[in-house]
């Protein structure tokens, strides 16, 4: 029997997201990993549609978990760090916690720790920028050499710092990442920012946006285990992610910082109706076996 193929070519971004739904949801056998391939592709086109229009985002109906007056009433008296994931709405899940926050302390900027191309692409888009004048936010480049001592002294004074814990970036190499799961694979976090939390006794609260209109805050944590305070972050953020993952931002770049994933034994039939995905930015071309997420030179017998 001969099987329909049909060819569908896409540019590396959506490639390897792809590539890393099908390796990391695959295991799981609940999910179908080109469906939630295509509900991102949808997020991505509403996420861009919120990134050059913030106002077209109506605000959050509920607060679950921590509410802002306990945030207000947590900042009296001490700094905090504010950790998220680039998932959902998370410019405006930012927006609101600081929003709620600098009422307390109006006079004290807040530290936004974002890597080089973050701060070379959100300094363009001009209402963000407004938005974070408002909110005395100042962005910090992960990768610049100061920035580690810079935010040290920011907690130290009690002020805010925002971070997002799937940034991944930071200077030089780091001699004791933490490697923590992730959803089916094990990832590497930079340690730096927890030991700075560790040593300034800075309690740390985790936000995320499991639907348009909600925003779920964690409860504050204090530890003296480094490794203990990011695994609780990512239990916290892990619970939204399986729920419904297409809505994490990151999925093209994940490949990049995994550092290991379960082998799945493929043992289904051939499918009628076959797709070849194929990526032809890069030279040679690209393919990817739909079944593992596994990525291939292109070949034209594929055809």
């Amino acid at each position: 029997m001969k099987l329909a193929t049909k060819e569908r070519v896409l540019n590396l971004d959506f490639f390897m997201s792809l590539s890393n739904i099908i390796k990391e949801l695959k295991y799981f056998g609940i999910y179908e990993p080109v469906d939630i391939w295509n509900r991102y592709c949808d997020y991505i086109n509403s996420f861009e549609e919120h990134r050059k229009n913030p106002s077209s985002h109506i605000g959050f109906n509920t607060v679950t978990g921590l509410q802002l007056d306990e945030i207000q009433h947590l900042y009296k008296t001490q700094g905090l760090a504010l950790v998220f994931l680039h998932y959902g709405a998370y410019r405006h899940a930012v927006a609101t916690i600081l929003e709620a926050a600098i009422k307390v302390h109006p006079e004290k900027p807040v530290l936004v720790v974002v890597d080089q191309e973050s701060y070379n692409s959100e300094s363009q888009l001009e209402e963000w920028v407004q938005i974070y004048s408002k909110l005395n936010a100042h962005m910090v480049i992960a990768e610049n050499p100061s920035s580690g001592l810079k935010i040290a002294r920011h907690l130290k004074n009690g002020g805010i710092v925002v971070l997002y814990l799937d940034g991944m970036t930071g200077y030089g190499k780091d001699k004791n990442p933490i490697r923590l799961p992730f959803i089916s694979s094990e990832v590497e976090f930079r340690s730096g920012f927890f030991r700075l939390l560790q040593k300034s006794k800075t309690p740390v609260i985790g936000a995320i946006t499991p639907s348009e209109n909600e925003l779920l805050v964690s409860k504050p944590i204090i530890s003296n285990d480094i490794a203990m305070a990011a695994s609780a972050l990512m239990s916290f953020f892990r619970q939204t992610l399986l729920k419904d993952p297409s809505k994490w931002r990151l999925w093209y770049r994940h490949h990049l910082f995994v550092e290991a994933l379960p082998q799945i034994l493929v043992y289904q039939e051939a499918r009628k109706n076959k797709i070849n995905w194929i990526c032809d930015e890069v030279n040679p071309k690209i393919t990817l076996e739909e079944e593992t997420g596994d990525v291939y030179q292109y070949m034209e017998t594929y055809r």
